[in-house]
């Protein structure tokens, strides 16, 4: 009888733990797909630096104290600091998730503490992508009317 017991037990405690481990796998791979999701907006928005810079110098010849002149100078600042977000955001994002840390909920505190600042940093790259578009399709109309 009590031999039935432990194997009862030993079979409950086994099944308990392979629960608990998928959970914590699949913790895992929503942050590691979340992770994804934001280095895939950063790869979609870094190509346009380049062209960000050849606009910020196109529009500077065509920058005065006319109104038009102006509307130009707002172009380029709104494409600078559009750089600038991303730039900052690309050394913020890299200090607060460096490049072969492993995160896992091996220590749920420290694990659920990153899975919220990456929830934050989603919301930060999806509103540098939004800021990057808008500033360059505004520099892009605005040139082609000159």
């Amino acid at each position: 009888m009590k031999t039935k017991n432990v194997y009862f037990i030993i079979l409950i405690a086994g099944l308990l733990t392979n629960f608990s481990c998928n959970q914590l796998s699949k913790e895992e791979q929503e942050f590691d797909a979340l992770m994804q999701k934001v280095i895939d907006v950063h790869d979609e928005v870094m190509p346009k630096m380049g062209p960000m810079s050849t606009l910020i110098k196109e529009l500077e010849p065509k920058i005065d104290t006319t109104s038009v002149g102006k509307s130009y100078e707002k172009a380029q600042k709104d494409l600078k600091d559009s750089y600038d977000f991303m730039m900052d955001w690309m050394s913020d994002f890299s200090s607060k998730f460096p490049h072969g840390e492993e995160n896992t909920v091996d220590d749920l505190e420290k694990f659920t503490a990153k899975m919220k600042m990456l929830q934050e940093e989603e919301i930060k790259v999806n509103k540098l992508k939004q800021q990057i578009n808008l500033s360059i399709t505004n520099a892009e109309k605005l040139l082609k009317k000159s």
